[in-house]
């Protein structure tokens, strides 16, 4: 079995609008194998950093295998990432049905308040969430804008995506 023929079989990938900003590969996960405990109960998000894990990521779906298995090769893969800053980093659906992701690096005094042994965060450093709409989106960032807000001084800088909008 290979996971690119059914576990894996639809998928996109979210191109990053910044070079520092890593890709991400969506994968719709059929019913069959969908959990209330993915996004949106059936999205597989995957954490790409360079066009070398993106080919990593390419044979780990092709290669064969007696059984699916997670598509978690990078999960626990620390991040080349270094930020002393919280970035948002929205990335607009590719594609018809798609989601909206609002990606999320975090800086060290932040993840310091999460106990280790939680798995809040991708690859050490992201969290990463899905809305139907940019309306829900946006309303998640004011969210997080007004809880992060009261705790220190915030400076936002609104970056350009893909299609140009701000």
């Amino acid at each position: 079995m290979r996971l690119v023929d059914e576990l894996a079989a639809h998928r996109m990938l979210y191109v990053r609008a910044l070079p520092t900003l890593p890709d991400i590969l969506l994968i719709d996960i059929p019913p069959r194998f969908a959990a209330p405990t993915l996004p949106m109960g059936r999205y597989y998000p995957i954490i790409l950093e360079s066009p070398t894990e993106l080919l990593e990521m390419e044979a780990f779906l092709h290669a064969e295998r007696p059984t699916a298995i997670p598509p978690n090769l990078f999960d626990r893969r620390s991040s080349a990432l270094l930020t002393e800053d919280i970035i948002f980093a929205r990335y607009a659906p590719p594609g018809p049905a798609w989601p909206w992701l609002l990606l999320c690096c975090w800086p060290a005094a932040y993840r310091s308040l999460v106990p280790s042994e939680s798995d809040q965060f991708a690859r050490e450093i992201y969290t990463i969430e899905l809305f139907a709409t940019l309306a829900d989106l946006e309303a998640t960032e004011m969210l997080l804008l007004e809880t992060l807000g009261t705790q220190q001084v915030l400076q936002i800088k609104y970056l350009a995506d893909n299609e140009g909008n701000a």
